[in-house]
């Protein structure tokens, strides 16, 4: 795995913000947001085949270890972790009706952030895989992810391929889990995609709308629509504004703790009673997607609890980082440092590293962690030289898993050891 540079293509801002890229700007080093060059067209990176074929087992090995999880929460052994989740009690019926259903059914992605420097690191450590968090609920950066396939086509000499599977994979997703909803509702649904109004940047706008394309492609009917313009009727149903239509699917680029806490959390959950994923027949309620069961996933608390389960597991726990619900970790882990990150957070905020020399290195706080913390043995990411600048990069690579599956790569650097809104995104390849 190594970081090299190449020339940036002439037209690229054009071309990427012509396909979807619309939050990425030309100025690398304006404190604006609105001048931000989060996508690097000058550089990338080059793993080879059995790079991406240990990351493709990682990934697996991760899934199948979450699935087991779940398991665990939700028999009465896992009952004491799952206190820690700080879950509503209202959204228990539905995390459990929705985890049990089968077929599987209503989840459609996700993505991993793993740690790993390739398989010639110079550190031992870096060249397994290790997973840094789940992001299992409203992850974003598909829109670059599958950009970068655009500019892997515009100079092909650079590498044989690239991992990108993620549109295909997407448009097979939903194909499998709309025939199954359709069977349930009795006629295939026109699908809605929401989002929040309140997002500025349009980042999440354009990662819902790529979901949405992928679900047309699919063969079915879809529309769009805000988070904060659903209507909850009379009746408890949800409708596409105040006397709109009855939305039988509907897909949400918005965090299941936010809805858990909404105006309208009870009657969303007593709506889902009439969803059918409880074994009885669909009765008219909204069917959610992602489904209620990824929160047991999209907190960190599912970390101690993957290291509970799997740590003494030499095969599986090389995947894992050691994790403890904060107050429970072992006095030694002072010595080896720590990362303390908030059970509900984003793009690093709030997260405090703790470093052996007694350093410290602090996200940007946003006032997380009222939920609570868990501690995390400190892995810092490998670093890389990023040669036009002269300084050095800490990277992280996300895999997207689509219907459980590993699908695509998707690599972010930043300028410390914090993965945060202001990391770039760098196109990778497939060496020969």
């Amino acid at each position: 795995m190594q970081r090299k540079m190449t020339t940036a293509r002439p037209d690229y801002l054009s071309k990427v913000q012509a396909a979807g890229l619309v939050y990425t700007h030309d100025d690398a080093h304006s404190s604006s947001p609105q001048l931000y060059r989060y996508w690097r067209d000058d550089a990338y990176y080059e793993l080879t085949p059995q790079e991406i074929e240990v990351l493709h087992q990682a990934a697996t090995a991760v899934f199948s270890m979450l699935e087991e999880a779940g398991d665990y929460l939700l028999s009465p052994a896992g009952a004491a972790d799952l206190a820690r989740f700080g879950i509503p009690h209202r959204a228990m019926r539905a995390i459990r009706d929705s985890w049990n259903e089968e077929p599987a059914c209503g989840s459609v992605y996700g993505r991993f952030d793993f740690r790993f420097g390739g398989l010639t690191h110079r550190e031992p450590d870096q060249r397994i895989p290790k997973l840094y968090e789940f992001n299992a609920d409203t992850p974003t950066s598909l829109v670059e992810s599958l950009v970068q396939w655009q500019w892997f086509e515009d100079q092909p000499q650079l590498g044989s391929s690239q991992w990108t599977n993620m549109y295909e994979d997407l448009v097979a997703a939903w194909q499998r889990n709309l025939e199954i909803i359709s069977r349930k509702i009795g006629a295939a649904p026109t699908v809605y995609f929401a989002c929040s109004e309140e997002d500025t940047s349009h980042e999440d706008q354009m990662n819902t709308l790529v979901l949405r394309d992928t679900c047309a492609a699919a063969g079915y009917q879809t529309e769009t629509i805000y988070i904060e313009n659903l209507w909850v009727d009379e009746q408890g149903r949800y409708c596409a504004g105040e006397n709109g239509p009855h939305i039988q699917v509907i897909f949400k680029l918005y965090p299941w703790e936010h809805m858990v806490h909404s105006e309208n959390a009870d009657e969303l959950f007593e709506d889902m009673r009439d969803s059918g994923f409880d074994g009885t027949s669909y009765r008219g309620g909204t069917i959610w997607i992602e489904p209620p069961y990824k929160m047991l996933w999209s907190t960190k608390a599912i970390l101690p609890v993957l290291w509970k389960l799997f740590g003494e597991d030499p095969d599986r726990s090389q995947y894992l980082l050691p994790a403890w619900f904060d107050g429970q970790a072992p006095y030694y882990i002072q010595h080896l440092g720590y990362v303390r990150k908030p059970l509900l957070s984003r793009e690093g905020a709030d997260i405090t590293m703790y470093l052996p020399d007694g350093g410290l290195t602090l996200g940007e706080a946003q006032g997380y962690g009222e939920e609570g913390f868990i501690i995390q043995e400190l892995a810092l990411p490998p670093v890389f030289r990023r040669e036009d600048e002269a300084t050095d990069v800490s990277t992280v690579l996300g895999i997207w898993m689509i219907d459980g599956e590993p699908s695509g790569l998707a690599v972010r650097e930043s300028q410390g050891p914090i993965t945060d809104n202001f990391a770039n995104f760098i196109p990778h390849v497939i060496s020969r």
